[in-house]
């Protein structure tokens, strides 16, 4: 059985290894997967999928924005 959730240690390994190992030190642009470089999937590379993503973004950001300027 393939286990899909990590605990909070195993969620933080990756972000802290690439932060703090020197092994890494100097790597930029890659991916990191489970404490390896690995390859993204193709949705990550997907240009379309990001500028979707982007605006998304921006428009819930706006709609936060607009409602706290509102109180």
């Amino acid at each position: 059985m393939v286990r899909l959730l990590k605990n909070v240690q195993q969620g933080a390994a990756t972000t802290c290894y690439v932060a703090l190992h020197p092994q890494v030190k100097g790597k930029s642009g890659f991916y990191f997967s489970d404490s390896k470089v690995a390859q993204p999937s193709s949705q990550a590379l997907n240009v379309e999928v990001a500028r979707k993503l982007w605006d998304f973004s921006m428009n819930l950001i706006n709609k936060c924005s607009e409602n706290k300027s509102m109180n």
